[in-house]
């Protein structure tokens, strides 16, 4: 399979290919994604180091504001990126003919590691086994590409119509597509991607704060608890409250499965609908300058603003297709 090498090659492909669990990436095409993530942490990092100052001190200017919201940007952005980072370890895993399967066991391998020391086998399993599961993963992800025969993934990731679409269909496509900020998602297609989402989402989200206030009940009814050291917390929180704690680490990462694929559905949706997708774009812009604003200027036209623009995204979401007959 003929592959592009270069960074932005690969950051394209990154994100097209959001939705390919049976091809392969090259070793080259994993280290320019991962080099990009480092500049996007560094971005964060020199972000959170120039407005740290005014964020601690909590001021509510109209630019304490702003540098908060640019603060917020990289960390967003970062979390778009977990369902496209899922399948580029996949493929690359496949390119260096290893089973993708043993991703799933090196995941494993680490979540065991905290486990067992709230089991009572000390805090040696907390580092050891994480730390290992990392080398073996990073051995693998240098390894070279192996020739093999794969199916290429379509240039057009889509069926040709999406007009009427059934949920479990547009669930695949969902994902098929998690990645393609291009060509069309129908009304169809998009509210069945809402319905689904809501379905993970409230259900987990209601297990993530209900669990919370449970704990938070317990530690206040059982008194403060006396961190000596360590070893002393992690033995306190006891066995379920890691097991609590690796459930909350599953739920978040399966949010942010989410993320990418219900971004590129609503942009397709708005060209869909025969609006430009750039209006989603300016619409968040000014909802963000609004609340930076209302840091320092509250009034009620400001508050009401941020709400009209979600009522007008949701009108352009529920138009039908401006054109039937490209679906």
């Amino acid at each position: 399979m003929k592959q592009e090498n270069g960074f932005w090659p690969a950051i394209k492909d990154f994100f097209f290919r959001a939705g390919d669990f049976k091809g392969v990436s090259s070793r080259a095409q994993y280290w320019w994604v991962f080099l990009a993530q480092i500049l996007v942490g560094v971005v964060a990092g020199v972000l959170i180091g120039v407005t740290g100052p005014a964020i601690l001190n909590g001021e509510k200017s109209f630019g304490a504001s702003l540098l908060q919201t640019l603060v917020m940007l990289p960390a967003i952005a970062l979390g778009y990126l977990g369902y496209p980072q899922l399948s580029l370890t996949i493929r690359r895993f496949r390119d260096a003919k290893v089973s993708p399967w043993l991703y799933l066991v090196l995941v494993i391998v680490a979540l065991a590691g905290p486990l067992l020391a709230a089991s009572g086998m000390g805090l040696l399993p907390l580092f050891i086994l994480p730390i290992v599961a990392a080398l073996v993963t990073l051995i693998i992800l240098v390894l070279p590409s192996r020739e093999q025969e794969v199916k290429p993934f379509p240039v057009q990731p889509h069926s040709p119509s999406t007009v009427g679409v059934g949920f479990g269909a547009a669930v695949k496509n969902l994902f098929l597509r998690g990645g393609d900020f291009t060509g069309t998602s129908s009304r169809s297609q998009y509210w069945w991607s809402i319905l689904f989402s809501v379905l993970i989402m409230v259900p987990t989200g209601l297990f993530v704060i209900l669990s919370l206030v449970a704990t938070f009940v317990g530690v206040a009814a059982a008194g403060k608890i006396a961190p000596q050291n360590a070893a002393h917390i992690f033995n306190s929180l006891g066995f379920g409250a890691v097991i609590l704690v690796v459930l909350f680490l599953a739920i978040f990462y399966a949010w942010s499965m989410l993320s990418l694929p219900m971004l590129t559905v609503t942009w397709r949706r708005f060209r869909d609908a025969g609006i430009s997708p750039w209006w989603f774009v300016a619409f968040y812009v000014v909802s963000n300058f609004v609340s930076a604003l209302q840091a320092s200027n509250k009034n009620l036209v400001l508050t009401l603003i941020p709400l009209i623009l979600v009522i007008v995204q949701i009108v352009i979401l529920a138009l039908p297709p401006k054109n039937l007959g490209e679906q």
